[in-house]
């Protein structure tokens, strides 16, 4: 009698899998990922002290945001595993540091893409501005969901509410993965359109090693924000959907600090031939020399400005021929 009393109480029982088995899960990958966003934001800061102050400060305000994300994380399995432990009504809660870091999550996309943008509109003054127009736009739009959504998320007080909210959701993650896609095959586009305008061997290489990357870190993130759309749409009530988007902030924070490591240090070089070249320092001004192709090739900026220098030398030094 006792036995099928257990088992019947055990099978009134919720399962624990979907929901805080997900979120555990996911917040071991991401503690993992965090910490390889310390070791990357060491050497970028350590590496490039004079990168432009723009994404110096993007760095920052990213690692801030990802602690924050970590952190708050943690508070909500501390709250459903230990707090709220056996207490079953407690776990359908929307505990506050669950809601923060939906917020902060939406953050960190926000600033990742607002970085694209920027590299991207420095390659639209010299290649196409309409690419550059074009994600800025869906870019305002995914802000404009994300600040919708933050606002829905506190109008609920317990996880099975999460369906009133479905079309926000939804709208967020189809322009989030979206604009992944975008940018990472507009950033391949142009490093392959410097790849055409530059005959140095050696540059290439670099070029089709940043496209590989690029490729592969936007569509890694398309693919996790592809999955977490599919399982909130297939596994309603559930919180696998949340746990992906733990584990895709943090690669979205890691993939841009991978590209901008990836980049070399500038070197003193006195040897090579000069052309009229210009060159933006530290991002910002405009300064023309007689410079070293090479030295442009090698020095610290960003792939997208290695890209636009070298064809702007050489388009400036035909003109120089022509004359």
């Amino acid at each position: 009698m006792s036995s099928s009393l257990a088992a019947e109480a055990a099978q009134a029982l919720p399962s624990l899998g979907p929901t805080m088995g997900a979120m555990s899960l996911a917040l071991i990958i991401a503690s993992i990922l965090y910490g390889t966003t310390n070791l990357q934001a060491v050497i970028y800061f350590k590496e490039y002290p004079d990168d432009w102050w723009f994404y110096r400060l993007s760095i920052a305000t990213l690692w801030v945001l990802d602690t924050l994300h970590i952190a708050f994380n943690m508070h909500v399995l501390y709250f459903y595993t230990i707090s709220s432990f056996g207490n079953y009504i407690a776990i359908l809660k929307f505990v506050w540091s669950f809601k923060l870091g939906l917020v902060i999550y939406n953050m960190i996309v926000f600033c990742v893409h607002i970085v694209y943008c920027v590299r991207l509109w420095m390659l639209g003054r010299y290649f196409h501005r309409i690419i550059p127009w074009f994600i800025t736009v869906i870019v305002i739009g995914i802000c404009a969901t994300s600040i919708i959504f933050c606002r829905e998320v506190y109008t609920i007080s317990y996880i099975t509410e999460i369906n009133k909210i479905s079309p926000t959701i939804e709208a967020g993650l189809t322009t989030t993965v979206s604009v992944d896609i975008i940018i990472a095959f507009a950033m391949s586009y142009y490093l392959l359109k410097g790849r055409t305008s530059t005959g140095s061997f050696s540059t290439n290489i670099k070029l089709v090693a940043l496209m590989r990357l690029i490729l592969i870190s936007g569509l890694g993130t398309s693919a996790l924000g592809l999955a977490s759309l599919i399982t909130f749409l297939v596994f309603p009530g559930t919180l696998i959907f949340m746990a992906i988007g733990i584990v895709t902030s943090k690669l979205y924070i890691n993939s841009l600090l991978a590209m901008f490591n990836a980049r070399e240090r500038r070197q003193q070089k006195n040897v090579g031939t000069s052309f009229p070249s210009t060159f933006r320092a530290q991002g910002e001004e405009n300064i023309t020399n007689p410079i070293p192709l090479s030295d442009i090739i090698s020095s610290v900026q960003t792939s997208d400005d290695m890209v636009f220098d070298n064809c702007k030398s050489e388009r400036q030094y035909h003109i120089s021929e022509a004359v």
